[in-house]
C-alpha cells in the first residue's frame, strides 16, 4: 500500500497540512474553552424557563459557527403575575424584565442583568450541560471559569 503523497495529489499537499489540520479548532468546537460573547447577543426573541433551583435560563439561538444553543442562568429578583406594563427597576441596567407566558398565563420575572452562569447546550432539567461561572455577574469578560475549575 502506498503512503497519501503517493496517490493523485502527488507535490500538491504541503507537509504540514495534516499538522495544521489536528491543531487547528474546528468552528464548531468554538465553546470548548472560551464563550464566545457574541453568541449570548441576540434580537429574535429568546426563549426562557425558569429552573428547578429558582434561577431563569435563558436560551439563545445558535449561530453559523456554533449550533448549540447558548444558555445563560440569572438570578430571579422578583416574580409578577401577568404581563406588568410600568416596572420601576425596569429602568435600571442592573435588571432585565422577561415575560414567560406559562402554563397558568404569563409571569413576568426581574432577574439579574448579568449571568451567574454561562454555558452550551442544554439537559433534560434546562441546565447547561457544559457551564462557566461568573462569580461576580459582571458579564462575559474573560474571568469565568468551566464549573468545577478555579
Amino acid at each position: 500500500m502506498g503512503s497519501f503523497r503517493d496517490g493523485p495529489f502527488i507535490g500538491k499537499v504541503p507537509w504540514f497540512l495534516p499538522l495544521l489540520l489536528c491543531v487547528a479548532p474546528f468552528p464548531s468546537w468554538a465553546c470548548d474553552s472560551q464563550l464566545n460573547p457574541q453568541s449570548f447577543e441576540s434580537n429574535v426573541s429568546n426563549d426562557s424557563d425558569l429552573l428547578p433551583n429558582g434561577m431563569l435560563a435563558i436560551r439563545y439561538p445558535g449561530t453559523w459557527q456554533e449550533v448549540s444553543p447558548h444558555v445563560s442562568v440569572h438570578r430571579v429578583m422578583m416574580t409578577l403575575p401577568g404581563r406588568q406594563l410600568a416596572i420601576p427597576e425596569a429602568k435600571n441596567p442592573e435588571y432585565l424584565v422577561v415575560e414567560v407566558d406559562g402554563t397558568v398565563g404569563w409571569v413576568t420575572y426581574l432577574v439579574a442583568a448579568h449571568a451567574l452562569f454561562y454555558g452550551v447546550g442544554q439537559d433534560s432539567l434546562g441546565f447547561p450541560e457544559r457551564m462557566w461561572v461568573d462569580s461576580e455577574e459582571d458579564g462575559l469578560n474573560g474571568n469565568e471559569h468551566l464549573n468545577g475549575q478555579q
